[in-house]
Order: structure tokens, then sequence, then C-alpha cells
């Protein structure tokens, strides 16, 4: 009897492992981009397992905000974005948590030495609406910290 107690006791102590209220001082927001050769994926998650007030993914297409979860996730088609003069689509990927926010603004292109086997996007990120002085490679999948704004 006291084995089984114990057992279930165990259960929902690990069921509830890594769903926690952590404190933003202790919280990594993390964007991610992956594709599978036609659509894109993009991806916010914390670290440690945290659920968030929100987690926006914005771009000049549309708004997409999702309210009190652990993660957020969004399929995405370059070829529908509206461009600009450089060929970039421009995204913005914020959260936040008990008034702390985080943030990542860039401009994204597929880079013409893509393949098939291997995505490569031209990426310039913004800080404070300028550009960063140059354009970097990401290979898919690409993974980045957001930065407290």
């Amino acid at each position: 009897m006291f084995r089984s107690i114990a057992f279930v006791i165990m259960l929902v102590t690990l069921s509830f492992t890594g769903c926690t209220d952590s404190t933003p001082n202790r919280t990594i927001v993390t964007f991610q981009i992956d594709s599978d050769g036609e659509e894109f994926w993009i991806y916010l998650y914390t670290i440690p397992r945290t659920k968030m007030g929100n987690f926006t993914i914005s771009s000049t297409h549309d708004n997409d905000t999702a309210s009190l979860v652990f993660s957020h996730q969004k399929k995405i088609l370059l070829d529908d974005m509206v461009e600009d003069n450089e060929g970039y689509i421009f995204f913005s990927f914020k959260a936040d948590l008990s008034e702390v926010f985080w943030e990542l603004n860039c401009k994204l292109r597929l880079s013409e030495v893509s393949t098939e086997e291997e995505i490569i996007l031209e990426a310039i990120v913004l800080i404070d609406d300028s550009e960063e002085e140059e354009i970097k490679e990401w290979k898919l999948p690409y993974s980045t910290p957001l930065n407290y704004k």
C-alpha cells in the first residue's frame, strides 16, 4: 500500500517537473527557425520551461500572439510575405513575463547559395530601428536567444 502511494506521489511530482513559474531573471527566451525545404517554422520557447505572458511573432504579413503558453510556433511561407526593395522580409519576435520584455527584430531572405539539402537565410538584425553592420548567414535550423528590451 505504501509503495503504491509513494509511486503515485513520485509520478505527480515528475509530471510537474519543468513546468515552472520562473522569475524573469532566470528565464532565457529563444527563437528558432527551421525548414523542410518548402515551409518554414518559427518557434519561440523558454529555458527553463516557463509559462509566458505573451509570445508574439510579427511580420509584414501579420501578427500572431499566444498568451499564457510555454512555447509558440508558426508556419510561414516566404513566398507569401511582403518583401522590401532588397528582397528582405521583416520579422519581430517578442515575449513578456511579469513586466519584463524580450525582443528580436530582423530582416530575412533566402540566400542564393541555399540548396534543398542546406537552407541558408541572410539575416540582418535590427537594433533600435537601425541595421546591424553585417549580413549574417543563418544555416537552418538556426537558434538564438532574444535580448532584453
